[in-house]
């Protein structure tokens, strides 16, 4: 029997002005929006808030696991959705390893860093970031820390994914390997995915069971916000 999959809920909201329909993501499936990069990070303010909804208040975005409802930001929620926001992947004074397992050291959940710890260096070969394993991150490019992104998705091993196109600005040969291990990646976890995306033609090499291009002009910036 089929493992119940996790499914990721948003209803229709409305963001910089504009109406954004409902609908939701589960294992293997893949919707997209299209929208500037502006809009991008108010909507996925929704589903990483930076404070946590009480029980008695009205979600803009939950997940479905089981018998049970959690809202954004909740332990479970974290513990089940992955991110990849642009130039989000690492912070400068931590080593490599440690960026890896960022998104565990401060879960409640010590077997899923044990998990982590264990297979962290072969998803550092698969990255072909071995040799920067120990070495304080320091400053680096938009395809490392693009890199160091996938690698909390694979060792997280979420069914949900909310992305972005975190290949923006990568020169050209760097971003078609990228797009190898992305692609590669993507089908051994099998996850749904949430995809925000400034242009229809990005060239994800996803398939999309849906699409929402969103007008979006006059837009505040709210990127220094992430």
């Amino acid at each position: 029997m089929e493992p119940v999959s996790d499914e990721l809920h948003w209803r229709a909201m409305e963001v910089a002005g504009r109406k954004l329909p409902e609908d939701y993501i589960c294992r293997g499936k893949h919707v997209r929006f299209v929208m500037n990069c502006n809009m991008q990070y108010m909507f996925l303010d929704r589903f990483f808030p930076q404070f946590v909804l009480g029980e008695g208040d009205d979600p803009y975005v939950w997940l479905n696991y089981g018998k049970k409802r959690v809202v954004a930001g909740k332990p479970a929620y974290c513990a089940r959705v992955a991110s990849m926001i642009r130039r989000r992947g690492l912070l400068a004074n931590l080593s490599m390893r440690e960026n890896l397992l960022l998104p565990f050291l401060y879960a409640e959940d010590t077997s899923c860093l044990k998990r982590a710890e264990s297979e962290v260096e072969a998803v550092a070969e698969f990255l072909g970031l071995s040799s920067l394993l120990y070495e304080q991150a320091g400053e680096r490019s938009v395809y490392t820390h693009a890199l160091v992104s996938l690698g909390h998705c694979l060792l997280k091993r979420p069914d949900v994914i909310v992305a972005q196109e975190v290949h923006v600005g990568m020169p050209p040969e760097r971003l078609q390997i990228f797009r190898d291990k992305a692609q590669e990646a993507m089908l051994q976890l099998g996850a749904g995915v949430l995809y925000l995306t400034s242009s229809i033609h990005e060239g994800s090499g996803l398939e999309f069971s849906q699409t929402y291009e969103i007008e979006c002009d006059n837009v505040p910036d709210v990127s220094g916000i992430w």
